[in-house]
């Protein structure tokens, strides 16, 4: 695929509509979802702080009382609009997956412009529902050290996660993948609070762990739930070592100009897609919230 890069200033005089508006107009088109749950939007709500702790490599029980209360999916609401909408959103990362179109298309990284936009709430949900494949394992790892959310609403607390095995090289990461009770779904969390944090996510070793990742579990997806684009060099850094980026977008709530440096930030060699998070419809009484979904190349503006 041949990807062109414009400047700043050529994609500000250009008079094509705006990425946002791109994606509203292709959901109008066919991607449109059902609508989205009252607490699509980012998922924020706080939980007790779990009390059954972990043991790395253990089986572990995921609250989905909690979730279902809580506006999230489970493996019993597989009927609901939000189970519908991440039947959408997943099934173009899968199609890249099976069909190896990008390198390392099993490594998808789950990010946005900002906090607070839903991308936890997506990079969970989008898990669950992958999870419910019947041929597919999926591996979350919450690479938000910051602001990390994944084991807290799963109802998990871990000691050791992901910063642990960047500081120890005699680490595995089999030491630290949690296996769950639903089927076909793991997940590490972020490990020990650490000073050095941004700077172990952007180290030869954080390297070596995504390679070994893309080649242990080739037949795994691997969703990274990591910090904004525009909050930590992060992100931006990973996004050279995976396959896919699923960029989330809070409709009314980013401005174009954020958008834009954001996914000029990520490298070409990771294909992005765009999901606008509480969109509006435009025709009356159909307005209801969606998420509009698309492929972005950086060739299209």
């Amino acid at each position: 695929m041949d990807h062109k890069h414009r400047s700043t200033a050529e994609r500000q005089t250009d008079a094509a509509p705006s990425l946002v508006e791109r994606a509203a107009e292709r959901l109008q088109a066919g991607y449109a979802g059902a609508a989205a749950t009252p607490g699509a939007k980012g998922g924020r709500a706080e939980r007790p702080s779990p009390g059954n702790r972990a043991p790395a490599s253990e089986r572990v029980t995921i609250d989905t009382k909690w979730l279902a209360a809580n506006g999230y999916l489970t493996p019993k609401s597989m009927r609901a609009h939000l189970a519908e909408e991440m039947r959408l959103i997943k099934r173009s990362i899968l199609r890249a997956f099976w069909r190896r179109s990008v390198e390392r298309s099993n490594l998808v990284m789950v990010t946005s412009a900002w906090p607070e936009e839903g991308k936890s709430f997506v990079a969970l949900n989008l898990a669950i529902s992958m999870a419910c494949e019947m041929d597919l394992h999926v591996m979350l790892i919450d690479a938000d050290v910051e602001r990390p959310m994944i084991l807290n609403r799963l109802g998990i607390k871990q000691e050791r996660g992901l910063i642990d095995v960047l500081k120890d090289p005699e680490m595995d990461l089999s030491d630290v993948i949690l296996r769950t009770d639903i089927p076909r779904l793991s997940v590490i969390g972020p490990g020990s609070a650490h000073d050095m944090s941004p700077e172990l996510l952007n180290s030869q070793r954080m390297q070596s762990l995504v390679t070994e990742l893309a080649e242990r579990y080739p037949d795994r997806i691997v969703l990274f739930d990591t910090p904004p684009v525009l909050a930590s060099a992060g992100p931006s850094i990973l996004a050279q070592w995976v396959g896919q980026a699923l960029f989330v977008i809070e409709s009314e709530g980013t401005q174009r100009s954020a958008i834009d440096q954001a996914i000029e930030s990520l490298p070409e060699t990771c294909e992005v897609s765009l999901l606008l998070n509480k969109a509006t419809g435009r025709h009356g009484a159909s307005q209801i919230p969606y998420y509009a979904y698309r492929t972005y190349h950086k060739d299209s503006g």
